[in-house]
């Protein structure tokens, strides 16, 4: 029977295939799962901010509020709170998404301008005062202040920033984690000096703010699905839906126009992988963390 790390091990792997060969997963440290997955174990106030609009089509993508269901859904289960933070382009995915799940969970809302915006955020760190602070599939500040699409393409005025989140200016109290899979994601700095060089456009659109934990993935709902893989088994019970579920989820976000952010296209895809190939990784997730809790549960018993 394998130990918890190794199973944690393997399920890193999985999130970290690179079918769209961007390089930030592939290239990544390893083993940087299992430390976010811990500290995010003992939270007990979660903020995940996520959102990332296709500006031809005015809405947000299929990657990244799928996951960020995935992982608020599976902290719910586990006696956290949690409040989502998107911005209107991503609202109506989270919220088709949520009446499947069922779980309630509230969203707030980031609006443009960016003042407007950064009060948003610093009432919500006040009232809701979060033990961790999650990043999914965000644009993040470059080292010029700009957010950029891999393209290049600057995306200001489509996505306000949310790195005050991450680095406020008086300082926080609370942890940070981020799940990205191209680097211009929030809360990827920390992985900007070793792994810039393998992104296309790099240099210009690499995030510059750093979160304490980052996890590197091939596609952002895959990170969000290993981490809530890696809360069940640090808490012994399952916490994440079969995929299946998560079909059903991703459909109710595409019925109400979420786009694939690769192929621009209205379609159960996620960064240009049709279901069934999006899914093995889902279901090799799913399946390594049954094997881990019943591998517990042999343990446990002393069998």
């Amino acid at each position: 029977m394998d130990t918890i790390f190794e199973t944690l091990q393997r399920i890193e792997r999985h999130s970290r295939r690179d079918p769209g060969a961007r390089g930030l997963a592939a290239h990544a440290p390893p083993d940087l799962l299992a430390p976010a997955a811990e500290t995010l174990a003992a939270a007990r106030r979660v903020i995940i901010v996520t959102g990332f609009c296709v500006r031809s089509e005015s809405i947000g993508e299929t990657d990244g509020p799928p996951g960020v269901l995935a992982l608020a859904d599976a902290l719910r289960l586990l006696g956290k709170d949690v409040v989502l933070l998107t911005d209107e382009f991503s609202a109506p995915l989270l919220a088709a998404g949520r009446d499947i799940s069922g779980s309630g969970t509230p969203v707030e809302l980031l609006e443009q301008p960016q003042e407007k915006a950064d009060a948003m955020i610093d009432r919500l760190l006040a009232s809701f005062a979060p033990t961790h602070v999650v990043a999914i599939e965000r644009p993040g500040n470059a080292p010029d202040g700009h957010r950029y699409s891999m393209r290049g393409e600057i995306l200001d005025d489509l996505a306000v920033s949310a790195d005050r989140l991450l680095a406020p200016p008086g300082g926080r109290d609370y942890t940070t984690l981020a799940i990205g899979d191209g680097g211009n994601e929030l809360g990827l700095g920390g992985l900007r000096g070793a792994l810039c060089k393998y992104i296309e456009h790099g240099e210009t659109i690499f995030s510059a703010t750093a979160a304490d934990h980052a996890i590197p993935a091939g596609i952002s709902n895959w990170g969000a699905y290993a981490l809530a893989a890696a809360l069940s088994l640090l808490a012994g019970r399952l916490a994440i839906r079969a995929p299946e579920q998560e079909r059903a989820i991703l459909e109710a976000m595409v019925a109400v126009g979420a786009v694939d952010g690769c192929t621009k296209r209205r379609a159960l895809s996620v960064d240009g992988l049709a279901w069934d190939d999006y899914a093995s990784t889902l279901e090799a997730i799913y399946r390594e963390t049954h094997i881990g809790l019943a591998d517990t549960a042999k343990i446990s018993k002393g069998d």
